[in-house]
């Protein structure tokens, strides 16, 4: 363990980009992991910081998110998955506008369905290709995070190669209630599992699955 020691590096007085050392200003000693201290270091020397400037942007940050009621785990958890999500090519919408254009394509037939399953089978697909370790659970985050409007949404293994989805909404109109249920199916189907039961009705689904090949 190392001490960070600020009044040794000099500082008094140097401008940085964004941050003014003021020698009035009192300064305390930290305690942190060599290894980290280390790489915290090379970070400073890349981006042509101090070790001081670093240090202390870092701690604003924290107070930051504090003051959010997060933590930093969260917050870079959180990035990781939006950022699994847009490169999966998921995207944000406007809502209202969004539903016009799901009721008007919802009415036109059959055909739509057919393509938000098959869209759903090429998610689960996908997700089973870069997340082999976990993929229903990466799934099960990346929609969580995008879907703001919905007060559940789960993705739950009851044993016995069975997996319950649960979404709710109040905002959701019937159109696309039944056309992400059809999504979910086909994502499920694309993880290799069967549905087994359906109940599905305006801003609510619940979907069974069981695993392929598996008895009930």
């Amino acid at each position: 363990m190392l001490s960070i020691n600020f009044r040794d590096e000099g500082l008094s007085g140097i401008e940085e980009p964004g941050l003014m050392v003021n020698s009035d200003v009192k300064r305390k000693l930290i305690a942190a992991r060599e290894d980290l201290v280390e790489k915290i270091d090379k970070m400073a020397k890349r981006r042509r910081l101090s070790l001081y400037g670093l240090v202390n942007e870092l701690l604003e940050q924290a107070v930051r998110v504090d003051a959010m009621g997060l933590t930093l785990k969260e917050i870079v958890d959180q990035h990781g998955v939006l950022e699994a999500a847009r490169k999966a090519g998921f995207t944000i919408t406007i809502e209202s506008l969004l539903y016009d254009v799901v009721e008007r394509a919802f009415k036109s037939g059959r055909r739509v369905a057919k393509k938000w399953y098959e869209t759903g089978q090429w998610y689960g697909k996908y997700y089973s290709a870069r997340q082999p370790e976990d993929p229903l659970d990466a799934f099960k985050k990346a929609v969580a995070a995008l879907t703001w409007n919905v007060s559940e949404f789960d993705i739950a293994d009851e044993g016995g190669g069975k997996v319950t989805v649960r979404c709710v909404s109040p905002r959701f109109p019937l159109s696309y209630t039944e056309l992400l249920s059809t999504f979910l199916e086909g994502t499920l189907d694309g993880l290799g599992y069967e549905c087994i039961a359906k109940d599905v009705f305006m801003g609510v689904i619940k979907l069974t699955f069981k695993r392929g090949g598996e008895g009930g």
